[in-house]
């Protein structure tokens, strides 16, 4: 009898032990809030250029807008999101704004945010916005990439 009741001490301290532990195990997992941008922000029609040295930003944003007499038109998608091109991709997809922790946003195909399809969106504001790619290949062929918004056309 006094065997039996140390094994049933043991066990409920053991069992005691492992819960403790468990509750020690992190599930807290950082909030991701909404994008602070709409998709909508991004229709239109962009000149669009790209630098690999930061020293060439400038240089790079004023031959963007010289880019708009034969701009990247940017479309609404049917989800919600925006027609775009994906790195090495012939044809527009619909992508989609996402953040992640850290207060980043990415622009890319569904999911989760930060895959090697997306790219962060480095900066925007209603008459420039910037990416950069995820993934490193692409990162180095096509550079960070300055969108420079094109006035609409007067006649």
């Amino acid at each position: 009898m006094k065997r039996e009741r140390y094994a049933c001490a043991a066990f409920g301290v053991i069992a005691c032990a492992a819960i403790a532990v468990m509750g020690c195990q992190s599930t807290e997992t950082t909030p991701i809030a909404s994008p602070t941008m709409a998709s909508d922000s991004l229709v239109g029609r962009w000149g669009l250029a790209a630098y690999h040295n930061e020293a060439d930003k400038a240089r790079t944003e004023a031959a963007a807008h010289a880019q708009c007499n034969n701009p990247y038109v940017i479309t609404k998608g049917t989800s919600g999101g925006v027609m775009m091109h994906l790195a090495d991709e012939p044809q527009p997809q619909e992508l989609v704004l996402k953040s992640a922790a850290g207060g980043k946003t990415y622009l890319g195909p569904p999911g989760a945010a930060g895959g090697p399809r997306d790219r962060e969106v480095v900066s925007l504001d209603s008459d420039v916005f910037i990416t950069r790619w995820v993934d490193p290949d692409a990162a180095s062929r096509y550079g960070t990439m300055i969108y420079v918004r094109c006035k609409p056309k007067t006649s």
